[in-house]
Order: structure tokens, then sequence, then C-alpha cells
């Protein structure tokens, strides 16, 4: 029985890893393609609530939305698929997720959006050599050893796999989660009305992490692939804020 596949990132529906990723995981089932209809990227967990989404149906398999990657997921598996899709991938990103860049991207935020709707999902990216070319090739490559895995043993939900890959990698290692840090610059300019406008670029980036972090084995020219969770609650440090308690709040307790 055939799966259904749906496909959706933050470049657009128009980027070019998305149709790479559409020809590469044609083989495993019907491929549905629900993407935003311009660039989205940094958006994270962005979901439109104060406007109106319009979906624009380009064929049977493809379709533009007005919104965020998050919102193309809801759409594609509420409204848009007749059945719940088996797994969703999104991507290929064009640039890298690893560190803090999985809390602002996109793309991440697509794939856990799956997740938390009980569907296996990747979240996958490429990263430019130094002439600024993409190997969408080894991303796809990585894929195809990845989903028949995916599909026999899920992950449970509220996780995914985030997978980066570098140009021509020496191999693949699964990693955990390093750290790459903005430094942000802000530009302020001026508007033909004299009004102030801002502009927040990348700034400095300062990466670091061990040596079975996602930053470290890019860098070394391996493919990271990292497992992720949406379980944002720190244990250890509840447990030095629950023996203060009421110390704290004596004056209430």
């Amino acid at each position: 029985m055939k799966k259904n596949i749906l496909i959706t990132n933050d470049d657009s529906i128009f980027a070019e890893g998305i149709k790479r990723l559409e020809n590469g995981v044609k083989e495993f089932g019907n491929v549905y393609t629900v993407a935003p209809d311009r660039e989205k990227s940094a958006v994270s967990f962005s979901i439109t609530t104060n406007s109106p989404l319009r979906i624009s149906k380009v064929d049977d398999y493809h379709y533009a939305v007005s919104g965020t990657p998050v919102d193309c997921v809801y759409l594609a598996t509420k409204v848009l698929l007749k059945e719940k899709p088996n797994i969703v991938i999104s991507g290929i990103n064009h640039g890298p997720n690893v560190g803090e860049d999985t809390i602002y991207s996109g793309t991440v935020a697509g794939a856990f959006q799956a997740s938390l709707l009980g569907i296996q999902a990747i979240a996958i990216s490429v990263i430019d050599n130094q002439e600024g070319e993409y190997d969408f090739d080894s991303a796809v490559k990585v894929l195809k050893e990845l989903i028949p895995f995916l599909l026999d043993n899920p992950l449970p939900e509220g996780n995914i796999l985030s997978i980066n890959v570098p140009y021509s990698p020496k191999g693949v290692k699964f990693t955990k989660l390093g750290h790459k840090r903005y430094d942000a610059e802000v530009i302020e300019k001026q508007d033909p009305r004299g009004n102030k406008y801002y502009w927040i670029g990348p700034g400095k980036i300062t990466t670091f992490g061990e040596n079975e972090s996602d930053v470290k084995a890019v860098e070394n020219g391996f493919v990271s692939i990292t497992p992720l969770s949406l379980n944002f609650f720190d244990s250890n440090l509840y447990k030095i804020l629950k023996e203060r308690e009421n110390e704290i709040f004596k004056k209430m307790v």
C-alpha cells in the first residue's frame, strides 16, 4: 500500500530544495506539497490567527499557502488531504539549522507541528560550500535510507529528526544539539518621509559544542541527524527552585 508523504518548507513552494525533495522521495508513495507562497524563513512556530489564509491550488498535489510552515501543515492535514500523511518532510532548507537555529527555523517548526498532530516528521537542511552550491543529491540519499526506518519505527509524539547536510559529506552521524549564537546587528535607516526604520541582520555568529554536537559534525564534514523534542521543561532547575519554594514566597504561604 502506497504511503502518503507531505512536504513543506519555509523557503517557498518555488524553492529549488522543495523540488529536489519531491523528485527524491516520490518512490515511497504519493507526494503532496503544501508550502508558503513566498519565503517565510525564521518565522519559527508562528501561526496565522489575525488574518485569513488563502490557498492557491497548482494541481492535485501542489498547494501554495499565504501563511507559515505551521499554517501549511495544519491546512494540509485538516483541509486539503483526504488521508492523514504517513510522514512529513520539511525542507530541503537552503542553509543550516543547527544549534539555536532550531528555535527560529520555520522549517523545523513545520516538522514539529506535524509531530504534534501524531505524524512522523523530519526537518532537513543543506549547507553550501564556499561557492554557494548545495548538495541536494546527498540530502536525498540520506532520506532514502532513513524514511523506511522511520515508517517501521515511529518516533514518540513531540519528537522529530533535524538533518543538516554539508557539501559532499564524509559520512553520517547521529548528534546532540550544539550552539549557534547570534549577536545580531541592528541597522537604522530613514525612509523618504523622515521616519526611522530598522533591519535586523545576522551580525556576528559564534558556534560551539562538544564533539558529538550537530555544529561540530557539519564543521567536520559529516551529515548531522539530531533528535529534537518540544519538552522545554528543565528538571534540574525545577528541583533547585522547588527546594526553595517556601523561602522565596515566605510571605504568601
